[in-house]
């Protein structure tokens, strides 16, 4: 005789975690409310699969854990859980879904950051879950855009499309925080540091072939320096700020001569701003003729080529005019 509702309940409890993080298994916990001889677990899975368990007596508050499948995905669970107490069966029939993460990792190419139509993609390993994202403005810290998705089925091996509302016009963006959780909590956060400031100035004219900075020449630098300190006390909460300086040069002589002479020039740059008392980390690197403010033939004798740039960003800087990948080199 299977005696139903409230004498099975009196006999067993069954609690029921059905959603879990990436290895971690689903279960059924049966704690006896009464002594009980035996229970068995019969579930029929939605692929087919069966789980059948007989747990031996339990005396009162006795429990055990029936253990499900920990592979990543949903799965429709139906079937019977069966007691018996003091010479007695109780039955009942049970249904549910259980939900085992992926491992969740998660990738973001900053170069598919487009803030001006305000979009994202993410490389996520999960098929479910949900991302948030918070654009932070430059100037104040305030919260400039909250938005938050969900994303169902997603195929992982394709980008995942965040968008969102732009950001209002003319508005500074310092800051980007992005969480992306699955349906189990677990997360994965990171922040993205997009702004930069590129400080007019006077360029430092250098002697030929030469890397050192003339007397005649420090007016330039000092001026600089000025909107530089004035630039780290309009953002100094954005968070650890450097200075980066990028030497360029024109296209005359070697490309591999440029380079070094363009390296050379930045590293004398980034040395006076520290000898003059700037504070927070210096960065160079020489693009040579790698960037070309004007475009011109080789051996052509081109002043606004030669150049430097002074950037005040929290990540390496990406210049867009080239496909050169910088190694910055952290001034000591």
């Amino acid at each position: 005789m299977a005696l139903p509702g409230a004498a099975w309940a009196d006999a067993i409890s069954i609690k029921m975690v059905t959603t879990v993080p990436a290895g971690q298994s689903p279960r059924l916990t049966i704690t006896a409310n009464q002594p009980v001889d035996k229970v068995e677990v019969l579930l029929n899975r939605d692929d087919g699969k069966m789980v059948e368990e007989e747990i031996g007596d339990l005396g009162v508050g006795g429990w055990r854990d029936v253990m499900l499948d920990a592979s990543p995905g949903k799965h429709q669970y139906s079937g019977r859980v069966t007691c018996v107490s003091d010479g007695r069966p109780y039955s009942t029939q049970v249904s549910f879904q259980t939900m085992v993460a992926s491992y969740l990792n998660v990738t973001i190419d900053k170069s598919r950051v487009d803030l001006v139509r305000g979009r994202m993609e993410i490389q996520v390993t999960i098929p479910d879950g949900k991302v948030v994202v918070k654009i932070l403005s430059a100037t104040d810290n305030t919260a400039l855009v909250e938005h938050e998705e969900e994303f169902t089925d997603h195929p992982v091996e394709k980008p995942l499309l965040v968008a969102w509302k732009p950001t209002p016009k003319g508005a500074e963006v310092g800051r980007i925080d992005v969480r992306v959780s699955d349906p189990s909590g677990a997360f994965r956060s990171f922040s993205l540091f997009p702004w930069s400031v590129t400080i007019p100035h006077e360029e430092v004219s250098f002697a030929t072939d030469s890397a050192v900075i003339a007397p005649s020449e420090t007016p330039k630098l000092q001026a600089s320096l000025a909107k530089i300190t004035d630039a780290l006390t309009k953002h100094a909460e954005l968070g650890p700020i450097k200075l980066y300086i990028a030497g360029h040069t024109d296209t005359v002589v070697a490309t591999k001569y440029n380079l070094g002479l363009s390296l050379k020039r930045a590293q004398s740059i980034a040395t006076w701003f520290r000898k003059n008392g700037l504070r927070i980390p210096i960065a160079y690197e020489g693009y040579g003729e790698q960037a070309l403010r004007v475009p011109t033939p080789d051996n052509t004798d081109e002043p606004r080529n030669r150049r430097a740039d002074y950037i005040l960003s929290i990540e390496d800087p990406v210049l867009k005019a080239t496909d050169f990948r910088a190694l910055w080199k952290v001034l000591k």
